[in-house]
């Protein structure tokens, strides 16, 4: 993929997580002048997801079961495992980042293990990666069940086990892309499974940077007309 030479730095918000670092550091080391964001309650910053051009929401402790209407799970999963204040905080910010049209990758709260993944032809993310196959970096304690009425899932691993879901109609839609596996810390950083996902969302908050300046642009100038013919109009003095 081709990468374009920005004049101003390409903002990035990042929810917090206990290895926040290596997701910065993913950003920090594209060809693309990233400025990272950190987003996270402890912060109170949820409004400066308006400055952002993308949303990576990052991995860590699991999401509470009541959250996806399965409380019945609640008893598998250590008390310590999970961060409430942490949830309210995400669900938030993807509200938001869904509301401003925001590019959004998601990525898994695993741990890491070396397996391969099976994508789905004609998925978005076989566009991305140009791979049917491929070796990635997760072994999840949880997995999803089932996904919401507009995603699709696009990749799986040998088990079944899902791997990857997007937009059903991403063409039509912001970048979304949400992976089981950790692009940001795997070991062959050229991998299309890390270095082609991290492209194609970067070139995505580009084209929104892009479209969000355009729009300024195009205010600006109707304030300019309006000025003009305010001026144009106005009475002479007498």
């Amino acid at each position: 993929m081709k990468t374009r030479i920005l004049m101003n730095s390409i903002k990035i918000g990042i929810t917090d997580c206990a290895r926040y670092g290596n997701y910065e550091r993913w950003m920090l080391d594209a060809p693309e002048k990233v400025d990272p964001i950190r987003l996270s309650y402890h912060l109170s910053n949820l409004d400066d997801i308006e400055k952002c051009h993308g949303l990576i929401l990052s991995g860590g402790e699991d999401v509470d079961p009541r959250r996806y209407k399965r409380p019945d799970l609640s008893g598998r999963i250590e008390l310590t495992d999970i961060d409430e204040k942490r949830d309210d905080f995400e669900i938030e910010i993807i509200k938001y980042a869904l509301q401003l049209k925001l590019p959004i990758l998601a990525i898994c709260r695993g741990v890491d293990q070396r397996h391969d993944v099976f994508v789905r032809d004609g998925a978005f993310l076989k566009e991305i990666t140009g791979c049917l196959k491929g070796a990635v970096n997760s072994a999840h304690h949880q997995c999803i069940e089932k996904v919401g009425a507009n995603l699709a899932v696009v990749a799986k691993a040998e088990e079944s086990v899902i791997e990857a879901i997007e937009w059903k109609a991403p063409c039509e839609n912001p970048y979304f892309l949400g992976v089981q596996w950790h692009p940001e810390r795997m070991v062959d950083q050229t991998s299309p499974f890390s270095c082609n996902i991290r492209q194609a969302f970067l070139d995505s908050s580009i084209k929104y940077e892009e479209r969000i300046l355009s729009s300024e642009n195009d205010i600006n100038h109707k304030i300019e007309l309006q000025d003009i013919d305010e001026i144009e109009n106005k009475p002479p003095l007498t």
